[in-house]
């Protein structure tokens, strides 16, 4: 076998392998800069008692009724007008979706 063969197969044989850890690095990713929140995303996120991760894995925000999901672990909350918030964060005025 050749180099530039063994050296394409050696690469083919990687690609999948980069390509889950490419996707294992972007669920990873935040799905908002808390720094880069204005003002007024603050004060309401202060306001709703809004923590980051949940500390009840029976409640967070992807089972919330006013969480629409945007992206996998990501999403928008109707009470802080549409401002992005992770899945998994929690606020006072959590509500259950409804079952159906």
């Amino acid at each position: 076998m050749t180099a530039d063969r063994r050296s394409f197969l050696g690469l083919a044989a990687a690609v999948p392998f980069a390509a889950l850890a490419a996707r294992a690095a972007a669920a990873d990713a935040p799905c908002f800069d808390p720094a880069a929140l204005p003002a007024g995303q603050l004060g309401m996120r202060k306001g709703l008692g809004f923590m980051a991760v949940s500390n009840d894995p029976t409640k967070h925000c992807s089972l919330c009724a006013f969480f629409k999901a945007t992206q996998p672990g990501c999403g928008t909350c109707q009470l802080l007008s549409g401002g992005p918030v992770a899945a998994n964060s929690l606020c006072t005025s959590f509500a259950a979706k409804p079952a159906g």
